[in-house]
C-alpha cells in the first residue's frame, strides 16, 4: 500500500476482504451483547493501522462498515434477514447518549491523522519530522500560513490543520514556534506546539 501515488480503493482490498472473513457464521450463535462485543473489539480494529497513516477513501470506509452492521443484526437462523432496530448513526453515539458506542471510522481516521501534526508542531525528535521540516520549511514557515506542498500523504494531513488549531492551545515563548499577526484585535495565524520551550508561563494564546 505504500508508494508514490495516493492508494486507490482497490489498493485497501486486502482490508475489506480480511472484515468480511471475520464475520464468520459463529456470530448466528451469539447473542446482541455478544455481537456487540464482537463488533467493538475485532471488526473496528482491523483497519485501524491503515488509518494511523493513510486518510482512507470514503467508499472504502463504507465497505467495511457493512459487516459491522450485518454482524449487529443479524437474525438466529442463517439465512433470514432481519432490518436494524436501530439507526447506525445513533450507534456511534456514546452509551450515556443512548449510543452502543460503536467506533465511528471516519472519526478514528482524523483522530489517528491529527497525532502527526502534534508531533509536526511539536518538532519531536523523529526522521520524517525534520524532513518535512528541512525540505518543505527550512525558513520556519508556518505550514499552513503557506501554499499546500509535499507528497499526497502529507497533504492530507495538512487538511486537519484547522481542525487541529481548533482543539490545540499554544504558549508565546521565543517566538520560533509561534506565529501570529492582529487583525482588529483578533489573532488570525497561530502555529501551535511551543509549550515545551515557552519561559513564560501562564500566558497562552488560543486559536
Amino acid at each position: 500500500m505504500l508508494g508514490t501515488t495516493k492508494p486507490r480503493v482497490e489498493h485497501f482490498g486486502s482490508i475489506m476482504s480480511k472484515t468480511e472473513r471475520k464475520l464468520s457464521s459463529t456470530s448466528n450463535f451469539l447473542t446482541h451483547a455478544g455481537r456487540l462485543q464482537l463488533v467493538n473489539s475485532v471488526l473496528s480494529s482491523l483497519p485501524t493501522f491503515a488509518m494511523c497513516t493513510l486518510q482512507v477513501p470514503a467508499a472504502v470506509l463504507y465497505y467495511i462498515n457493512r459487516p459491522r452492521g450485518h454482524c449487529l443484526w443479524r437474525s438466529f437462523e442463517s439465512n433470514a434477514k432481519m432490518k436494524p432496530l436501530v439507526a447506525w448513526k445513533k450507534c456511534s453515539k456514546p452509551k450515556n447518549k443512548g449510543g452502543l458506542r460503536i467506533i465511528n471510522f471516519r472519526t478514528q481516521n482524523k483522530a489517528l491523522l491529527l497525532k502527526h501534526l502534534d508531533k509536526f508542531y511539536n518538532k519531536k525528535y523523529i526522521p520524517w519530522v525534520k524532513l518535512i521540516w528541512n525540505a518543505h520549511y527550512p525558513q520556519d514557515q508556518v505550514p499552513h500560513a503557506t501554499t499546500d506542498r509535499g507528497s499526497f500523504w502529507w497533504r492530507d494531513v495538512l487538511k486537519l490543520c484547522d481542525l487541529f488549531r481548533g482543539i490545540a492551545e499554544c504558549k508565546i515563548g521565543d517566538g520560533s514556534m509561534v506565529l501570529f499577526c492582529l487583525t482588529f484585535g483578533m489573532i488570525i495565524f497561530c502555529k501551535p506546539g511551543s509549550h515545551d520551550f515557552s519561559p513564560l508561563q501562564g500566558t497562552r494564546i488560543f486559536l
